[in-house]
């Protein structure tokens, strides 16, 4: 898969998943979409974890850090409403590790 396929699905994945409260999809939904998360993350996780530090935007570290962490822990709690904000968090990681792919430091903008 494209760097840009990529881009564009996890894109639309998380525009899916942080949709308003009112739009949460059933338990088995969501737990579908958090696979598709994990899986999304963890690759925008392996292709960042690659770029060398110095071309890496500040902020990127950190989100590496929660990255781990949220995917690792799970959702704090029990239920679907901890499972829907579980797949949020991963949503707004997912976004800030794509924003650091799509703008490495020290590129020049054109």
């Amino acid at each position: 898969m494209s760097m840009l396929q990529d881009h564009t699905d996890a894109t639309a994945l998380v525009a899916r998943v942080l949709a308003p409260y009112g739009e949460r999809p059933g338990p088995q939904d969501v737990a579908a979409l958090t696979d598709a998360l994990i899986t999304c993350g963890q690759q925008l996780h392996d292709a960042l974890s690659r770029t060398p530090s110095r071309q890496r935007l500040l902020g990127t570290f950190e989100a590496l850090a929660e990255w781990e962490y949220f995917a690792a822990v799970g959702p704090l709690g029990s239920g679907p409403h901890a499972n829907w904000n579980h797949a949020r968090g991963l949503a707004r990681i997912i976004r800030q590790l794509t924003r650091a792919l799509e703008h490495p430091a020290g590129a020049s903008a054109s």
